[in-house]
């Protein structure tokens, strides 16, 4: 495939500030034993793009550690491969989606000696499978300047996508985004994932450093339109948003439904690859009680778990009741404790006899490390 990916591994709006206190968006943890991540990097591995830049900008240890070289993904080649990129160059700038814009300016060497032809630009706030095959092929059969991906099918829609609608004509492109149109999948999924043929990327970001002030991916849309061909490339493939703890926990118990696992982990592009742990089998003891829960290889459940996400190595002990919640990799749930609708965290400890309840659009939240 004539294409390289860039992932960029932000923290639009700062939607999920409990979730990313010390960790980027891209490393959040999800069902069981992935990361984000691990979609974008997989869509674009599943599409044969074997060039990726990961663009981080605060908190990118814990991706890095996951990500390492790339070799899970096949992507630690001496002939493109995985690289990482620097955002931004100027003093106590943050990531945001203005200076997304600024953060591919400041890899254009990156993208200039780059061989492929396109570019494929996604986010990692996300969790789908999402063919960029397809995309792509769509983007060249209509000689689009920029095609921009959407789906029919989105889970956990935050306010910020919900900004403004797409308005298209019969063949798909994108004629103007009106706040209006609320049935239509909103501009951050448009920003999200898009493909644009790699010297028009360079020309574009060119063409913005002669404009006053900054420009939004989305400010960018709305001003070439116009003049340009901007295409909708839109699908029915499942895309669950995780970008704030209620999107978090309502994501992951999605995957409680058979359709849901299928969509994300079965889809016809190929798998959701991951980092490879060598953990025990899940242990269930003669008083464990599971119903329709996902357990994780390494864990230890002796109580009773109903509704649930349970990730590698976490413990729920004799008596506790774990129910409509996740709970990350080695955390304990103590004996007699009952949670509900909550989220632990990584290496969180409940203590014997506690009760946490919260509730699907305000669940009860345990940051990493935390013993209560």
């Amino acid at each position: 495939m004539d294409a390289a990916g860039i992932i960029i591994a932000d923290n639009i709006a700062d939607l999920s500030p409990e979730l990313t206190q010390q960790r980027t968006l891209a490393a959040v943890p999800f069902g069981g034993k992935y990361r984000l991540i691990d979609f974008g990097l997989s869509n674009m591995v599943n599409a044969d793009i074997s060039t990726v830049g990961l663009i981080m900008h605060q908190q990118y240890d814990s991706v890095m550690h996951h990500v390492q070289s790339g070799a899970e993904w096949d992507l630690d080649r001496k002939r493109g491969g995985l690289r990482y990129l620097p955002p931004l160059s100027s003093a106590g700038s943050t990531l945001t989606e203005h200076t997304r814009v600024e953060a591919l300016r400041n890899n254009l060497f990156y993208l200039r000696q780059m061989n492929e032809k396109y570019v494929v630009i996604c986010g990692s706030g996300y969790a789908g499978s999402v063919d960029f095959r397809a995309l792509l092929d769509d983007h060249i059969e209509k000689d689009a300047f920029i095609t921009c991906f959407f789906s029919n099918n989105v889970a956990n829609a935050t306010p910020l996508h919900q900004r403004m609608g797409l308005v298209t004509d019969e063949d798909g492109r994108i004629r103007s985004f009106d706040a209006a149109q609320r049935e239509a999948l909103a501009s951050e999924s448009t920003m999200s994932t898009v493909v644009i043929a790699r010297q028009d990327l360079i020309d574009l970001i060119e063409w913005l450093d002669h404009l006053p002030g900054t420009c939004s991916p989305t400010e960018t849309l709305q001003r070439i339109i116009d003049e340009r061909k901007v295409y909708a490339h839109i699908t029915d493939e499942l895309v669950i948003y995780l970008e704030d703890l209620p999107g978090y926990l309502s994501g992951n118990l999605s995957l409680l439904q058979y359709e849901v696992r299928r969509d994300l982990f079965h889809a016809p592009t190929g798998p959701v690859v991951t980092k490879t742990k060598d953990s025990p089998a899940t242990r269930y003891s003669e008083t464990a009680n599971v119903t329709n829960s996902v357990i994780a290889d390494g864990a230890i459940i002796e109580g009773e778990v109903r509704n649930s996400v349970i990730f590698r190595g976490a413990r729920v002990k004799r008596g506790a009741v774990v129910e409509n919640s996740v709970i990350m990799q080695d955390s304990t749930v103590g004996e007699g404790a009952h949670l509900n609708h909550a989220i632990l965290d990584k290496e969180v400890i409940i203590n014997d006899g506690r009760l946490l309840s919260g509730y699907l659009t305000h669940p009860f939240y345990c940051k990493k490390g935390e013993r209560i």
